[in-house]
């Protein structure tokens, strides 16, 4: 046993020597603390690239999933275009139409500096308006214009009715014309069963191509637009707001002379809601938001002023708009926004996802439509096991806009195209055995690279001494 263990000595990689066999001296004290100090710092610098998370990005073909669709969220300002006809429409490349979008989108009506006026606005305009049939022979210079109130007739005339239900039209309006025999019918009617002895309503229409101030001053708008005036204003209050009462329904003369037969009991009476009345926002302009559910191929999001059974005088209108914010997919939460920033290749920017943010695009010329072309790219992040809840798809673009005058409808037009390259980053794993065979390396180095130069120093301190002494060689 004694002689194994003997053997076994032979293969000591570190032998010892004697204590007194060694030299203490204070050059080599002063490189042991200086190879400990280097130690540490390249140990502390190891591990902290140990812990520190490191990222690989790949560029693949998209994976998404046949059929999956896009979140797009908005929220537009138009200042000089009307709640009351505020319009989304969305198309894509496949032909699909989707016209009027109103169950995710919301309508808050503003003024011309982009400040709340009003409540935000459901909207339920009626989509197939009924008419009268036509008479016989009915063309559109039979269509008789003769009495419509100037600005000053119609002045007088509120302050002489308690209830006046104003036609607000254009000649060259086709609604106005489909309507004018419907309602000088009923005009005739209602005159006849209410004279002017009565008091309580009268039916008034007024030229908006002649009387272009009136109509400005009441926010009309389209034609033709039916208001109803109680004691010289149409407004009503509405938790201290200002809205305008207007009539939405049929076109027809048993729907007007039924409406007609609700308002009267109200003559005289502060303004309230009689049915086929809508209340509608008494302001220039309108925001847009909410968010549309698109298929992954290129589309567009018109912002338009349409409306059936209205027309509109497109040399009026005006599209200038601010992008209160415009972003695609799902808004990250505060703990994946940070886990974001750790894993995006180039950290995030206050405009990341959302290059028009607080953007302005006016135009003092109507009839300018604007378009803005935008191209999304889909990057998924996706970490290690043990936190996946940091696994997030965030969707960047690049916009490019500009505007032209138009022969058409003025709008608003936001086009997107999907980019078929995905950029995925995933979680580069560092092995332990790594940050071991690292750590014994600088340990052993430096204490290596130390005895060398502890070496060199001795011997050089060795050799200046036999100089001094007389004794070299």
């Amino acid at each position: 046993m004694g002689r194994a263990l003997g053997r076994l000595k032979g293969v000591d990689f570190y032998r010892k020597i004697p204590t007194d066999l060694t030299e203490a001296s204070l050059s080599g004290a002063g490189l042991s603390v200086i190879a400990a100090v280097v130690m540490l710092l390249l140990l502390g610098a190891e591990l902290n690239n140990y812990l520190t998370l490191e990222t690989k990005t790949s560029m693949i073909v998209d994976r998404s999933a046949q059929g999956e669709l896009l979140r797009i969220n908005f929220n537009i300002s138009f200042p000089a275009l009307s709640c009351e006809f505020a319009t989304l429409d969305v198309s894509d490349a496949l032909g699909t139409k989707r016209l009027n979008l109103t169950r995710t989108v919301r309508k808050l009506p503003i003024n011309a500096d982009l400040e709340r006026v009003g409540h935000y606005i459901h909207d339920d305009r009626v989509l197939d308006i009924k008419y009268d049939e036509l008479p016989e022979n009915y063309t559109a210079d039979t269509i008789n214009y003769s009495s419509p109130l100037s600005k000053v007739d119609f002045e007088a005339a509120m302050k002489k009715y308690d209830i006046i239900i104003g036609n607000f039209y254009a000649p060259w309006c086709p609604w106005c014309q489909r309507l004018e025999p419907t309602w000088e019918a009923v005009r005739e009617e209602v005159h006849t069963k209410y004279p002017d002895t009565d008091g309580r309503i009268h039916m008034a229409k007024i030229d908006c191509t002649k009387e272009v101030d009136l109509c400005r001053d009441h926010h009309i708008t389209g034609f033709p637009s039916l208001r109803v005036f109680r004691k010289g204003h149409d407004e009503v209050m509405n938790h201290g707001l200002r809205e305008h009462e207007s009539y939405k329904g049929d076109r027809t003369k048993d729907s007007l002379l039924a409406f007609v037969e609700t308002l009267v009991p109200s003559a005289g009476r502060p303004h309230y809601y009689v049915r086929g009345m809508q209340r509608v926002p008494k302001s220039e302009g309108c925001a847009l938001s909410g968010f549309v559910l698109v298929k992954k191929v290129p589309g567009t999001l018109h912002f338009l002023p349409k409306s059936s059974g209205h027309s509109f005088d497109y040399h009026s209108i005006n599209m200038s708009h601010q992008v209160g914010y415009m972003y695609y997919g799902n808004k990250p939460s505060p703990r994946r926004r940070q886990a974001l920033e750790l894993y995006h290749p180039m950290g995030l920017t206050e405009d990341w996802a959302d290059k028009m943010q607080g953007t302005n695009f006016y135009s003092r010329n109507q009839r300018t439509t604007f378009e803005h072309y935008m191209q999304v790219v889909l990057t998924s992040v996706e970490p290690s096991q043990k936190n996946h809840e940091a696994s997030f798809d965030a969707y960047e673009y690049t916009v490019h806009s500009h505007l032209y005058n138009t022969d058409d409808v003025p709008a608003a037009k936001f086009s997107y195209d999907m980019s078929p390259i995905q950029i995925v980053v995933t979680e580069r794993k560092k092995a332990f055995y790594h940050f071991v065979t690292t750590t014994c390396a600088i340990i052993g180095g430096v204490f290596t690279v130390a005895g060398i130069v502890d070496g060199i120093v001795h011997g050089a301190g060795r050799l200046a001494k036999k100089v001094d002494l007389g004794k070299q060689g």
